[in-house]
């Protein structure tokens, strides 16, 4: 009898372990993804966690890949673009993550990183946005100090300039989103590393390329705490223009990234106040290099969060990518062109460049270090 009733107990026991055990957890659950980048070829994918707290309940819960539930928890496809996934656990809805598969055509390898376990030392570049448009008769002096300072500034060869063109045939959504964002008074100005307090003026030009280029020499004594890899490539017919990029984090913080897109050699009729510039005439046909075509990000201009995260850590390399189409863009000739990636870090409440690079289209530009 002491035996039944001891068998019993012990089942009883252990039907009550069960049950405790399959009792769903309490609390929202969270969904993560191993990566959010990968390329569309079926093959390659995404594998998705769900937890609530410290306890995995990837097994019990619905994943939903663009609101449609995916079988399992790895998601692959073939159709390049931008997908949204969330979760569904025990009654609750998790957080809603944006994964991106990439063109396989275009997803093009990295430069090596000789130095792939280096996160300090970076090459540091510094980001001028001219301010200006093809109706202003007092810009030419400006593109004339611009000149000066890239042919003889001793910090030119750090400095990436991009031409932001307001209200003429070259402005566009991102151009006129950065005049915005700098809150510019006046044309032409130019500024440094999106910091509408780093601003340089109007002069005659010879001065005015020497301000340029001390303006340069100051944003140049700060530190880069990130670095910038990127290749650039395009499809055969041209149509599309695709940037890979990687950066390496040596300061933990808040870190944005965007992609511009910048045209040279687009000839356009300049509006000219200055007779040596234009021979006595109020327009020249000129050039017009470094335009600003368009911005993976329009709101806010410094970019979306690295990484899609608030906060980095140090020793993170994160990945980007993105597309510009000829139909958004409005680019003329993809020879001409090339893609100036652009981290911001936290300043306070505000976001400004911390370092910057440019990559023709059909090159790479390697992680650089100091020496």
């Amino acid at each position: 009898m002491k035996k039944l009733i001891y068998s019993l107990f012990a089942l009883t026991m252990l039907f009550g372990m069960v049950s405790c055990e399959e009792k769903p957890v309490e609390g929202k659950p969270v969904l993560t993804v191993s990566t959010d980048l990968f390329v569309a070829d079926g093959e390659e994918g995404v594998e998705f966690t769900v937890k609530v707290g410290d306890v995995d309940v990837t097994a019990e819960s619905t994943i939903y890949v663009d609101n449609k539930p995916i079988t399992g928890n790895f998601f692959t496809t073939t159709e390049a673009k931008f997908y949204k996934a969330f979760a569904t656990y025990n009654g609750q809805t998790s957080n809603q993550l944006s994964i991106q598969a990439a063109n396989p055509a275009l997803y093009v390898e990295l430069p090596e990183d000789t130095l792939a376990d280096k996160f300090s030392g970076f090459h540091h570049n510094v980001l001028m946005t001219q301010a200006t448009g093809t109706w202003c008769g007092y810009c030419p002096y400006m593109i004339r100090s611009i000149e000066l300072f890239r042919e003889n500034g001793s910090n030119a060869a750090n400095t990436v300039v991009v031409a932001t063109h307001s209200s003429d045939e070259f402005s566009c959504k991102a151009s006129e989103a950065v005049v915005s964002a700098l809150h510019v008074q006046g044309f032409p100005s130019s500024f440094f590393n999106l910091n509408p307090e780093a601003i340089v003026e109007n002069n005659d030009p010879n001065i005015n390329s020497e301000v340029i280029n001390a303006s340069a020499g100051m944003e140049l004594k700060e530190k880069a705490n990130v670095g910038i890899a990127a290749t650039v490539a395009t499809n055969s017919s041209k149509s599309v223009i695709a940037v890979r990029a990687a950066v390496k984090v040596g300061k933990a913080g808040a870190y944005r990234i965007n992609a511009w897109l910048v045209e040279d050699k687009l000839p356009a009729y300049q509006s000219s106040n200055w007779y040596e510039f234009s021979n006595g005439m109020s327009t020249v046909l000129i050039e017009h290099d470094f335009v600003l075509r368009g911005a993976s990000c329009l709101s806010p201009i410094q970019g979306e969060f690295l990484g899609g995260k608030s906060s980095c850590e140090q020793g993170e390399t994160i990945e980007y990518y993105y597309e510009f189409d000829a139909d958004d863009a409005d680019f003329v000739d993809v020879a001409n062109c090339k893609v100036v990636v652009l981290v911001s870090a936290a300043s306070g409440k505000n976001f400004y460049v911390n370092n910057v690079i440019e990559c023709p289209v059909g090159k790479s530009v390697p992680f650089a270090y100091n020496n």
